[in-house]
């Protein structure tokens, strides 16, 4: 959900040719396209990061249930 957000500030960022307004905490700071877009960019990049840490670890516990899953039904007959 954030990466699609971030996305989509993304492309509305490339629609404008102003500065702009970033929020920090309860208000807003102007800031150029570029530092927004620099950041808006970095922060896509860790949570993509996150997001391919997670599925490795979803896939590694998969893997643990099937090895733990096959070692049951083999004791159990």
């Amino acid at each position: 959900m954030q990466v699609t957000e971030i996305d989509n500030a993304l492309a509305e960022l490339e629609k404008t040719k102003e500065d702009v307004y970033k929020a920090a905490g309860p208000i807003l700071i102007k800031s150029s396209k570029a530092d927004v877009k620099k950041d808006l960019s970095e922060k896509k990049e860790i949570i993509d990061v996150r997001v391919k840490t997670l599925e490795k670890g979803e896939e590694k516990l998969k893997k643990q249930f099937e090895d733990l899953k096959e070692k049951i039904s083999k004791t159990s007959t």
